[in-house]
């Protein structure tokens, strides 16, 4: 019974400290902007106006799953890391660990 008390501790613990990335962060300098939502869900803007969205999961912490959704292409799931600090949201894609970083767009419906 003590193993399992310790064992919830633990997971409740690591979840508490995990940063809450929902709200739309925008990359400085561009029209890039992607919104993750409470429900799980996210959409991205690319600098060339093409949208996407999905789905994703806190792994652990500092770690994401993004499951691309697609009308005309297969479904596409993207692993990275990210990392919140203030204002600023990085993500760093671990296929090609191209490094992506954005800024908080002030938006009360997300705190």
């Amino acid at each position: 019974m003590k193993k399992w008390f310790l064992l919830m501790f633990v997971f409740l613990v690591s979840c508490s400290h995990t940063p809450n990335i929902a709200g739309k962060w925008q990359e400085p300098g561009t029209i890039s902007s992607i919104e993750f939502g409470q429900d799980g869900t996210f959409t991205a803007i690319d600098n060339m106006g093409m949208t996407v969205g999905g789905s994703y999961t806190i792994l652990a912490k500092g770690k994401i799953r993004l499951l691309i959704r697609s009308q005309n292409f297969n479904d596409e799931i993207i692993i990275g890391n990210f990392a919140v600090q203030d204002d600023e949201l990085t993500l760093t894609l671990d296929g090609d660990k191209e490094v992506l970083t954005y800024k908080k767009i002030n938006n009360t419906n997300y705190k």
